[in-house]
Order: C-alpha cells, then structure tokens, then sequence
C-alpha cells in the first residue's frame, strides 16, 4: 500500500506540465508584443554570467623627461679653485730659454750619407819554391880552408826573391864560420833559381829563409 503511494507521487501529472510551461511562455510572449521585437531572444539555462574588465591604466608620465637626441647636453664641470701660497718679495719667476737653432745650412755643402764600401777581399799569395830543374847546384862548395881543418857546420841565410826567380839580396842569419856563409851567399847569388811567390798570380819579390848544413865525407 505504501509502495503504490510513492509510485503515485513519483509519476508526472500533466495538469502540473501545463501549468508550469504557461508561466514560462507568457511572459516571454509579452514581452515581444510590447516592445516591437522582430527578433526572438533565446533564453539560456543556465543564464550567460557577464562580468566587465576593466580597461589597463596609462602608464604615471616620467618625473623627468629625456631631452631630445638632436638638442646637445650642455656639461658643466665644476673645478675647485686651488690654494697658492703668496709670493715673496724676492721671489723671482724664471722663463724657460731655449738654444738658438743652428743656421741654415747653404745648398750644396750637406753631409752626404753614404754606405761604407764592401770589404776588401786579401789577395791570395802563394809562396817562393826552389826550381827542381837547379837542385843540383843548390849545394855550393865546399871551403878549401875547412876542409884542410876538417870543420864542418850549418849556416842559415835569408834571401831575397825576385820577380824572375834569381836571388836579389843575401842576409846572415847564423853560420858555423865566415868561411861556410861567404861559400852559401856566392852559390846563392850565382846558382840559385826559384819559382816566384805570386799575389793572385801576378810575380813579387818574397825574403826566404833557407839552411844549408856542411859535411865531409870519410873517404876510404
């Protein structure tokens, strides 16, 4: 019994439906004849929330202003004054001098500038050489007087070489005895004959030093 009565309060009563869709439409319907409309405003459920946003603000205007790029920014600079200490009465103020230039100096009569000259190569100078074509007679005699004393000895002499190759001039330099330096400086003066000393091969004069040493023989 109880269960029918809930279904019974649960189903839908169709006087209840026309009574509800009337209130809804009649207003509506109202609403359109008195103001003219020629068009149907719909109704939303739920209704469309509209909320206003409010606009951004101009930015506050800058407290100082930029000046123009074109207009040039006037700079001051402030210098302090700068304390001198007070002159005496014997203080005397010095002017730098400078020297007088020198004067000019007349065309023609400059110092020239050059570079130094290249070196001076040595020239190549080959030694005086006894001729072997006269090695036989570069020995000379042998002193009559010391051979009879039986002496014998070394005598060193210096010579000088001509352009020709003949000895120019005999000096002593050591000798045994008189009698072996006069026998090396006739045999020099007479017989002797070198190849010049050349400088880059051109013949000059050149002093040698020569040794001649004498000695007898035993004879059986």
């Amino acid at each position: 019994m109880y269960a029918n009565q809930f279904a019974a309060d649960r189903g839908l009563k169709p006087g209840s439906m026309t009574l509800a869709l009337a209130m809804t439409v009649l207003p509506i319907a109202g609403l359109i004849v008195s103001t003219h409309a020629d068009k149907i405003i719909a109704v939303f459920d739920p209704p469309i929330e509209v909320k206003n946003i409010p606009l951004p603000k101009d930015p506050p205007p800058d407290p100082q202003p930029h000046p123009k790029a074109d207009k040039p920014i006037d700079q001051k600079v402030y210098t302090p004054p700068i304390d001198l200490p007070p002159l005496s009465e014997n203080h005397v103020i010095t002017t730098p001098t400078f020297p007088d230039p020198p004067p000019p100096t007349p065309p023609g009569t400059g110092t020239v500038i050059t570079q130094p000259p290249p070196p001076i190569a040595k020239p190549v100078i080959v030694g005086a050489a006894y001729d072997p074509r006269f090695a036989n007679v570069l020995q000379p005699p042998y002193p009559a007087s010391e051979i009879r004393s039986g002496n014998s000895g070394r005598v060193v002499i210096r010579v000088l070489i001509g352009t020709d190759g003949r000895v120019r001039q005999v000096e002593r330099v050591s000798a045994a005895s008189d009698a072996f330096f006069a026998a090396a400086e006739k045999q020099a003066l007479t017989k002797w004959r070198f190849k010049p000393a050349t400088s880059d091969g051109m013949p000059i004069e050149q002093w040698k030093v020569m040794g001649l040493r004498f000695e007898l023989q035993d004879q059986e």
